[in-house]
């Protein structure tokens, strides 16, 4: 084997050596990335979540402990205060001693029922010693199993004895699940916290007995979806061997993939135990299993992460592909240099000969006639010659080379340059076409003669005249197109003026003379996506508040449809309930937005409100899409809301019916809006919403609930929140009467009539 064959091997066998002691670290260091990042999803995704059930726990269901909770609310429960009468018994501990259910039911609404209207509270039960259930109101908008059904099966009545028992001592908070016997409801999961009402057992003994256990739930699906769209993450509830997602609330088809990440997260567990994080490669999504909550246990409750990995996943793989290729390339480039240095460094005295004979006759080629000897010292006499030869040889070659390439390229250049100044003379008149083509005649001439200097210098001197007339042309060319561009922003300008122009025209012009009405509509740009709409006939008026999705142009564009179809959906005899009504508008958009999009997958729509007012019958109706319809009846303010579902959204279920909700000898003023008020923000370092909340607030103080005040004082309100911020939507504000204010009015009878 000779000398070159052996340090190429040993070169080779370094070379692959390397190579797999770098791809074994490689391994090692991404299965301990993969180990750390596992712990902190697991760490940031538990401390996220734990701290959101808290929050939603403090804010609303410790509030009402008996110890630690408002102190507003702690005189509700002490049995030697009477809050109601301002007695000295407690009337409510009084009515679960003596099992007096229907007073406990008074007493509990007074305190709870707003908490219910407003969704600050799920649900609330109330139970005797004994287990009898005296009291239990649920929320309107509850997803899944509710506990007042018949049906519900709550699993803290499976260990009734031993929590009623507990309350006796203190408050106790649980994740709490309901299942419906029937399974036609997915289980509700809840954040619960029960407490008992305490009270002597007799004047002798001095010991207190507990009479009764009041428990209160929040339903964790809009804290679950919150936290899923803060994260951009799709989510999952573990019960057991039982997986429920946000999709299975609201009998929605699961989005593509999930049903995988599912299945592969109960695959997961059966290895890996209950609290893990784990990439899914095939899946390329990363599955995390947590406890549900400090309170129960992984195997009985857990919350399900998916996260998308994609972009990570692969990036990793083009990382490894890259690694791998990178050592490849190397080991490649350092074999085929060391192959080339111990080739030529076995080429000496023959080499050396020649190469100087040939630099004698001025031949440069470099010759292939080298005789190459095996063992020889690169400092050696003979060695040391021949590569000042070599250098000297190779130093001649590169100047003569350089040389003819500068040469080569300025010939071309110079080509050019007299192909452009030649067009550019073209172009002249006169005197200065005639000077150009001296000038040019002139520079031909100084580049055909002469030596190498004179003639770079004659070409610089021609490349500047030429940028020179080439400066000029550009500059003249960017004024035009400058111009252009100023004309074409002034038409797409006027163009967007003019659709604002037509999209007021779809405004009603003129109001019933019968009702007050008053409107601040603005859009957010010149056109927007919010649209009012009022039709009247002789025996009822229909009155129509809608946002549709978007702004600007595509908003306006859609409110356009929307208008059309409110228009088109009105029956000529009248017999349709509001909720009907509003059932068709949705049938004709989605008809219309199906035929736009064929794969049925659109998202837009409308959120908004319509009232029916029946002059005969003095009755008015509201139906409403993610929208609610306030009413200001002397100092007293509610709200009405409607169903949780957009008008024309494909996610809506086919044969959907909207509900109708009546309002019985109208009096005072109603309000309609859209959420471009409620989700105004405020210009602070962590914004918050104007919500509806202050809407409701500023109807109870208003001093003049007529329908020109309540708008005054809302956009006022609304324009001193936001200071200088801009607005983030579109904002339309409708207020209407029915009747004098100033009149005796009577209490708000609202009953809901479902129909979806």
């Amino acid at each position: 084997m000779t000398i070159k064959a052996r340090l190429l091997l040993i070169l080779v066998g370094g070379i692959l050596l390397l190579f797999g002691a770098s791809f074994y670290s490689n391994q090692q260091l991404s299965e301990a990335n993969a180990s750390y990042n596992a712990e902190a999803s697991i760490t940031s995704y538990t401390s996220a979540w734990f701290g959101s059930l808290d929050g939603g726990y403090v804010n609303n269901l410790e509030v009402y402990d008996p110890t630690d909770g408002s102190f507003s609310n702690i005189d509700f429960w002490d049995f030697e205060k009477d809050p109601y009468t301002d007695g000295d018994t407690n009337p409510l501990h009084a009515a679960f001693r003596d099992g007096d259910e229907q007073s406990v039911s008074d007493f509990l609404d007074e305190v709870f029922l707003d908490a219910i209207d407003n969704e600050t509270i799920t649900f609330v039960t109330a139970y005797a010693a004994n287990g009898q259930r005296y009291y239990c109101n649920s929320s309107l908008y509850l997803v899944g199993a509710d506990p007042c059904s018949e049906d519900a099966s709550p699993d803290y009545l499976d260990e009734f004895d031993d929590l009623f028992s507990a309350v006796g001592r203190g408050s106790t908070r649980r994740i709490s699940l309901i299942t419906d016997t029937t399974g036609e409801l997915p289980v509700s999961v809840n954040d619960t916290m029960a407490f008992g009402l305490e009270m002597p057992a007799d004047e002798a003994s001095g010991e207190s007995q507990t009479v009764g256990m009041i428990i209160l739930g929040i339903n964790i699906v809009d804290g679950l979806e919150m936290f899923a769209e803060n994260f951009e993450i799709e989510t999952a509830i573990a019960i057991q061997d039982d997986v429920i997602t946000v999709y299975d609330y609201y009998e929605e088809e699961l989005p593509e993939g999930l049903s995988g990440l599912i299945e592969s997260d109960l695959s997961a567990s059966r290895t890996e135990g209950y609290t893990y994080s784990t990439i899914v490669p095939e899946l390329k999504h990363r599955v995390s299993s947590i406890p549900f909550s400090r309170e129960t246990r992984a195997s009985e409750v857990r919350l399900l992460i998916f996260d998308d990995q994609t972009e990570l996943i692969e990036a990793l793989e083009q990382s490894s592909f890259q690694n791998q290729l990178s050592f490849a390339l190397v080991g490649g480039a350092i074999l085929l240099v060391v192959f080339f240095i111990t080739t030529v460094s076995f080429n000496r005295i023959n080499s050396s000969i020649l190469a100087l004979e040939k630099i004698e006759r001025g031949e440069l080629e470099k010759t292939d006639e080298n005789d190459y000897t095996l063992f020889t010292s690169d400092n050696d006499e003979v060695s040391r010659l021949q590569r000042s030869i070599e250098e000297y040889r190779e130093h001649r070659i590169e100047a003569e080379a350089q040389r003819k390439e500068r040469a080569r390229r300025r010939d071309e250049r110079d080509s050019i340059m007299f192909e452009k100044m030649s067009v550019l003379s073209q172009q002249l008149e006169g005197n200065a076409r005639d000077m150009l083509v001296q000038e040019i005649m002139d520079m031909r001439d100084k580049l055909s003669s002469g030596n190498d200097e004179d003639k770079e210098q004659a070409s610089i001197e021609m490349m500047s005249r030429a940028f020179s007339k080439m400066s000029e042309e550009v500059s003249t060319l960017i004024d035009a197109r400058t111009q252009e561009l100023v004309v074409a922003r002034d038409e797409i300008s006027s163009s967007i003026r003019y659709a604002a122009k037509l999209q007021k025209t779809l405004l009603p012009k003129s109001f019933p003379g019968d009702i007050d009405i008053e409107v601040e509509w603005r859009p957010r740009d010149l056109v927007g996506g919010d649209i009012y709409f009022i039709k009247d006939f002789p025996d009822r008026v229909y009155i129509a508040v809608v946002d549709c999705t978007g702004h600007g142009v595509p908003g306006a564009f859609l409110s356009i449809i929307a208008r059309s179809h409110l228009d088109k959906a009105i029956r000529e005899d009248g017999d349709q309930t509001a909720g009907e009504y509003l059932s068709e508008v949705n049938a004709l958009l989605r008809a219309t937005l199906s035929r736009a999009d064929q794969s049925n997958t659109n998202e837009e729509g409308f959120d908004g409100g319509v009232c029916i007012y029946r002059r005969e019958s003095r009755t008015l109706e509201f139906a409403g899409a993610k929208a609610s319809l306030f009413n200001v009846d002397g100092k007293d303010a509610s709200e009405v809301g409607g169903d949780r579902k957009s008008v024309g959204s494909s996610r809506i279920p086919d044969g959907f019916q909207y509900s109708t909700h009546y309002v019985n000898s109208p009096s005072g003023a109603f309000v309609m809006l859209t959420d471009g008020i409620t989700d105004v923000m405020s210009p602070d370092e962590r914004p918050v919403a104007f919500g509806r909340r202050r809407v409701l607030r500023i109807l109870r103080d208003s001093k003049n609930a007529t329908p020109s005040n309540i708008v005054k004082e809302i956009i006022s309100s609304v324009d001193l929140y936001r200071g200088n911020a801009p607005l983030r939507d579109d904002l339309t504000l409708l207020a209407f009467s029915l009747e004098d204010p100033t009149q005796a009015t009577e209490n708000l009878a609202i009953s809901g009539e479902s129909k979806g």
